[in-house]
């Protein structure tokens, strides 16, 4: 399976000059461009992780690219922790500051902790569920601090007669973009993910042989996949694309129709378990009666075309299910390819 992730930076970015360190930061706007330099040269290398990982880039180039953006966090936060007060007001700079230290800290720590998640997030619906809210967790954090640092900013402004034009950034842009990306993904996942678990279950029992397990689990698996087409009904295209939806749509419709066609696979089994019946007891008499070979004889037809009925029918189920997982995978990765900004 494949899950798609990437960390959202949705900075409040607004239009300034290149600055340096030798700028006149007793100055107002110099001090805020100053500022507004460090975040976005953030935001850039920001995206170009993001770009590298959806864009199919190898891990190595990756991995390479988030350590870049955490020097990158670490140089901004120290660049803006060592600027002096801006005529004893800190709060412009410290809340800037603070924001760093939690955007470094989900690079680098919680970074780890959703990896290591994501290696027990595919074992259950419950644990995947747990996961995304994690991921949403911690984009809820970026979100309240891009909002602390959106208002010092502004109040910083307003104090020192500074007029803020609201604008929309190509980088701002971009990383909202990201943000909605996941979002939207995250949501038909969940959909797709719980009766694909099912069907594991149901493919477990199928090759336990338990009667009773392959028709709860089967149940199950199709109650899931329903409720998932019916939830469907009321989700629009990303941006007016409604691949990744007629990719969930196809695999949940596939679920729905492989419960009501096991009905021959525990036929199978029925039959095999009246014929072991059957052999046991006939393999206990020394001379058979004719009525008792007659009876084996129908008893080895009839597990024949079970037989036969099972394959034809597992064979058949497996290409299907193998061609719409297939679907899946190939249309989430055109998905994200498509629409995961490019950035270098």
């Amino acid at each position: 399976m494949q899950l798609f992730y990437q960390f959202v930076l949705l900075l409040f970015i607004l239009p300034i000059a290149n600055s340096s360190l030798a700028q006149d930061l007793e100055n107002a706007s110099q001090y805020m461009s100053f500022i507004g330099t460090q975040r976005v040269n953030i935001s850039k290398k920001y995206l170009s992780y993001a770009s590298a990982s959806a864009h199919g880039k190898r891990a190595g180039k990756v991995e390479n690219l988030r350590m870049k953006l955490l020097d990158e966090v670490q140089e901004a936060k120290m660049n803006i922790g060592s600027l002096p007060a801006f005529k004893g007001d800190k709060g412009y700079r410290d809340t800037t500051v603070a924001f760093m230290k939690t955007y470094y800290n989900i690079l680098n720590d919680d970074y780890s902790k959703v990896l290591n998640m994501e290696e027990i997030a595919e074992q259950s619906y419950d644990e995947m569920e747990a996961f995304l809210l994690v991921k949403e967790g911690i984009d809820k954090k970026l979100e309240e601090g891009n909002k602390k640092m959106h208002l010092a900013e502004t109040d910083f402004a307003g104090k020192n007669n500074i007029k803020l034009v609201e604008s929309t950034s190509d980088l701002g842009e971009k990383t909202k973009q990201v943000h909605e990306l996941n979002q939207y993904y995250n949501e038909l996942y969940l959909l797709f993910f719980k009766p694909y678990k099912q069907e594991e279950k149901l493919m477990e029992a199928i090759g336990k042989g338990n009667i009773t397990s392959i028709e709860q689990t089967k149940n199950a698996m199709q109650g899931y996949a329903q409720a998932g087409l019916d939830k469907l009904k009321d989700i629009k295209g990303f941006q007016g694309d409604n691949s990744v939806l007629a990719a969930c749509k196809l695999i949940l419709q596939f679920y729905v129709t492989e419960a009501g066609e096991v009905a021959a696979i525990s036929d199978y089994f029925l039959v095999k378990e009246r014929f072991d019946a059957l052999n046991k007891e006939y393999e206990k008499k020394s001379d058979p009666a004719k009525t008792d070979v007659d009876n084996y004889n129908k008893g080895v037809n009839d597990i024949n075309k079970a037989s036969q009925a099972y394959n034809q029918k597992n064979n058949d189920l497996n290409d299907r299910r193998n061609d719409a997982l297939k679907n899946w995978n190939k249309t989430v990765n055109e998905f994200f390819d498509e629409h995961t900004p490019r950035y270098k």
